[in-house]
């Protein structure tokens, strides 16, 4: 499902403003795969809210087209904010379309716009707020770069989009599929460019249920603890355009900090919550850690068991555990195909079923579901 963030104010830039009978370029209809949590700084959910900003590079090709060569000489990070959640988007100074039908322009955009040079660390498009960094220089040729760090607090975390590349467009877009040429050729002027962003993070969120065979009215779970240790939690992205095949791919890389505090290297979690967590092969030393209480009862009366194996009434009996599961064994729903790696814009929950009764390497059970966050 594609989530239409409709940009439909005509205010400030309009298809009748022009200069010496050219075009300026505008953005509107941008288009965003389906948001993974609700956050109240930088979620993209139901589209972009006013105040907040894409940032776009965006090249020029006097005569010829598309290439890694390319330099983003006709817009380099440029700062577009949003007016209104689901409006058109307003930027500084204005560009316009090239007035020759064989001069193309690309682009590529990426949220949330982050300004590289803010001198304020809170300022809500510095790198230290949004745990973004752009990294390419104006004089860098391909597609930009991203250093990004994942927050440690999951009302913190940021929906990092990065568009596809739209290449070679003529005066203005309408509906543009970046992979078919073909649709270009119904191109109007007054048409705005559309970027289809994607989720460059994974969204994991993890369940505590008890297992089928446990009895709900003699037995109570309390969950005290969940955590997962050794998670990488930064890392550099690398898009890349494949002109044969007019797709943009995304390659995360040179991951080395960790999730929590030095040795430990804990991340804390609570269930039923979605985290933006950096995608990453899940090594051996991933791991999920999850303390519990169960406590018996029957009939609103607790009771437990004596040494005989025979019920002793008005007593309270409480059982706890402490368990450790290596997270890269847990098995897809209904497969034996164990999931050893977390994948961009892919969403992913983990269900974990324990049962009333400690039995050496079988106390849990577990499985994962899995979707396309799109």
């Amino acid at each position: 499902m594609i989530c239409l963030m409709a940009c439909s104010n005509e205010e400030p830039v309009t298809t009748t403003m022009t200069m010496d009978g050219m075009t300026p370029i505008a953005f509107r209809d941008a288009y965003t795969a389906q948001p993974t949590r609700s956050s109240a700084a930088y979620s993209a959910e139901e589209g972009i809210d006013a105040g907040q900003s894409i940032g776009v590079y965006a090249y020029y090709h006097d005569n010829t087209t598309w290439s890694a060569a390319a330099v983003p000489n006709f817009m380099w990070n440029q700062q577009a904010t949003c007016l209104e959640k689901g409006g058109n988007f307003s930027y500084s100074p204005l560009k316009y379309w090239p007035n020759e039908s064989e001069d193309k322009l690309s682009f590529i955009a990426y949220f949330p716009y982050t300004d590289v040079d803010a001198a304020d660390p809170e300022s809500a498009e510095s790198p230290t707020k949004t745990g973004l960094t752009p990294l390419m220089a104006n004089s860098d040729a391909g597609l930009p770069t991203f250093r990004f760090t994942v927050k440690e607090t999951a009302d913190e975390q940021v929906d990092f989009l990065v568009s596809e590349l739209l290449p070679n467009l003529p005066n203005g877009t309408s509906a543009v599929s970046p992979g078919n040429p073909d649709d270009r050729s119904t191109l109007t002027v007054n048409d705005r460019v559309r970027f289809l962003f994607h989720h460059m993070t994974s969204k994991v969120e993890f369940r505590i249920v008890a297992a089928a065979e446990v009895r709900k009215d003699i037995a109570h779970f309390l969950l005290k603890s969940l955590s997962v240790s050794n998670l990488y939690k930064d890392g550099k992205l690398t898009p890349a355009y494949n002109t044969s095949t007019g797709e943009t791919s995304y390659a995360w890389s040179e991951q080395s900090a960790k999730h929590g505090t030095s040795p430990a290297n804990t991340f804390p979690l609570k269930t039923l919550t979605g985290y933006l967590m950096m995608p990453q092969t899940l090594s051996n030393d991933v791991k999920l850690s999850i303390s519990y209480d169960v406590t018996f009862k029957s009939d609103g009366t607790t009771y437990t068991y004596d040494g005989e194996g025979r019920l002793v009434p008005q007593q309270d009996y409480t059982y706890s555990n402490d368990a450790t599961i290596q997270l890269n064994t847990m098995k897809r729903t209904g497969t034996d195909t164990p999931l050893t790696e977390w994948l961009p814009n892919h969403h992913y929950v983990y269900y974990i079923r324990i049962g009333a009764e400690t039995i050496p390497d079988r106390w849990w059970s577990g499985s994962i579901k899995l979707r396309l966050m799109i």
